[in-house]
């Protein structure tokens, strides 16, 4: 049986404001070997799979300087206002990248994006019945084009490269998974 490994020890070794990183000491309970382990700690994560009434998909085309690479994604981001509850967070997200809001927000999961390594969570909306309300509001970094897809097109987008983003692809699988697309 698989157990946790107990940490020994734990020190902050680098901050950039937006992520931290430790470096734990742990145990193997099964062997006893002790080993370092880095962990990236970050605000969790909020992303929407949103739909309007005639079942298009609403998406955002941005680049990704990670990647160097534009991808084709659903909306999301950090979960980091304080007091704000996550699901007014992927509203907010979902208005402020796209302009669209109003419609049923439904939480489809929480997953952990790379547990290997992060230590937050995504949790994934679905938005069904979305329309848009106002312009988008992209934050000074961002440079977001809001795209429509029919959800159809989605396999030859994702074997294409253009939707390359694998959070985005992981919550489109839980949409379509669950009947909604």
């Amino acid at each position: 049986m698989i157990h946790p490994w107990p940490r020994i020890a734990s020190k902050q070794v680098f901050d950039a404001g937006l992520f931290s990183v430790t470096r734990d000491r742990a145990r193997s309970p099964r062997t006893g070997a002790e080993r370092d382990v880095y962990v990236v700690h970050m605000v969790d994560w909020l992303m929407t799979v949103p739909l309007t009434a005639h079942g298009e998909l609403v998406l955002v085309r941005q680049y990704r300087h990670g990647s160097r690479a534009i991808s084709l994604e659903i909306p999301g981001g950090l979960h980091d206002n304080a007091g704000e509850r996550p699901e007014e967070g992927a509203a907010r997200e979902l208005a402020e990248e796209t302009g669209y809001g109003g419609g049923v927000l439904t939480l489809l999961g929480e997953l952990r994006p790379q547990p290997a390594l992060l230590s937050n969570r995504v949790r994934i909306y679905l938005a069904q019945g979305v329309r848009r309300t106002a312009a988008p509001r992209p934050d000074a970094g961002e440079d977001i084009e809001v795209v429509l897809l029919d959800p159809r097109e989605m396999p030859a987008r994702i074997a294409s490269g253009e939707m390359n983003n694998a959070m985005t692809v992981t919550a489109l699988a839980l949409a379509r998974f669950g009947g909604h697309l």
